[in-house]
């Protein structure tokens, strides 16, 4: 899908095809900024330059083999851009961030709800207290869905810290949700 717009807009100067891919991939983009600018306003901002950028070198398109993890790393840039700028500091670590990860929608009975309500409340809590690296990692693989290889090029990491950061994730909120449910 990505593809078929990355072509139709490369060959085609196709605006509708610009326009699906934006309202595909904004969302996840703009939490992305989220995590990284805590202004929902300067997120939008940064993302939609971003898409900007993209449509006015949408001659050079094609010569991106992964566009979405193109935008990723594109929004990651921006961001750090804007928040030196904002703060003048010269660089920021994974530690100092806070990810916002966005709580899962199910659509079931009352009972199944309240119960997914409640191990959604406890898997939520567990990841607030995730360190803040293991948080942004854990959302870009689980909530975004990207793969580890791709995570590692957004954020300039090994696959095998991703996949650590990702096991030790899991293993908290499994932890959580266990006590949870013993209680």
């Amino acid at each position: 899908m990505i593809g078929t717009w990355q072509q139709h807009i490369a060959l085609n100067n196709d605006s509708n095809a610009f326009e699906a891919l934006y309202l595909h991939l904004m969302p996840g983009l703009s939490r992305f900024a989220i995590s990284f600018v805590k202004d929902a306003a300067a997120a939008e901002d940064i993302v939609a330059d971003i898409f900007a950028a993209l449509w006015g070198n949408r001659n050079e398109l094609l010569k991106i083999v992964n566009l979405k993890v193109y935008l990723f790393t594109s929004v990651r840039n921006a961001c750090m851009n804007y928040l030196q700028k904002r703060d003048r500091i010269t660089f920021y670590a994974f530690e100092d961030m806070e990810v916002v990860l966005e709580p899962l929608v199910t659509q079931a009975n009352p009972e199944q709800q309240l119960i997914a309500g409640e191990m959604g409340r406890a898997m939520q809590l567990a990841i607030e207290k995730l360190p803040a690296k293991c948080k942004l990692i854990f959302k870009l693989a689980k909530e975004e869905k990207l793969k580890y290889k791709e995570i590692a090029v957004i954020l300039n990491i090994s696959v095998r810290t991703i996949d650590s950061q990702v096991a030790i994730a899991l293993q908290r909120i499994h932890e959580a949700v266990v006590m949870h449910l013993v209680k």
